[in-house]
């Protein structure tokens, strides 16, 4: 009697042992499928580099193509180019003039800062609306700031199509209180 109780002890503990690991591995399969979906998190790369006669940066003109902006820091040419994610050309081209805009004297050597940012605009009206980014140039010689913007019609850039256009300022102003004389 005394085989008959172990074995019996034995088989039950084996018995128990089995359904325990069964219900984990049913607990983790269930617990896995029904973990929330995956998010999808839209991810936004920008970037700037500065030397002392040119910047550049890089910004999003929509969902699905970025601008290349460059600012000559002898001439004050300010251009963003956009490459199309279609046909992997650029296809926008749009153009302003950070000297003029701000009243700078090439003479006094303006040392130039370009950076970008998002920007949701309210909708328009029509097929060219605002470009999602903001590209902003400062002068840390004067202090003065400038925010610019343009136009981006996706029509056009879903034909793969040229667009072009003026890099328009959207405002400025001063980093400084104070004068610095030279």
């Amino acid at each position: 009697m005394k085989v008959d109780s172990t074995m019996r002890f034995w088989l039950a503990s084996f018995g128990v042992g089995s359904v325990m690991t069964a219900f984990a591995i049913l607990g983790m399969t269930v617990a896995l499928n029904w973990q929330s979906p995956a998010i999808e998190i839209p991810v936004n790369a920008a970037t700037a580099a500065t030397r002392e006669t040119m910047c550049a940066a890089t910004g999003r003109v929509d969902e699905e193509m970025d601008g290349l902006f460059t600012l000559d820091a002898l001439t004050g040419d300010l251009q963003c180019a956009v490459i199309n994610s279609q046909t992997a050309k650029f296809a926008g081209l749009f153009r302003g003039n950070v000297m003029n805009d701000l009243g700078l004297d090439a003479t006094k050597k303006p040392s130039y800062m370009l950076l970008t940012g998002n920007a949701s605009f309210r909708a328009t009206t029509g097929t060219s609306r605002p470009a999602d980014c903001v590209v902003y140039v400062v002068d840390s010689t004067s202090g003065l700031f400038a925010a610019y913007g343009f136009n981006w019609n996706r029509n056009i850039s879903a034909r793969g199509a040229q667009q072009a256009g003026a890099l328009v300022l959207l405002d400025k102003g001063t980093a400084r209180n104070v004068m610095i004389r030279n």
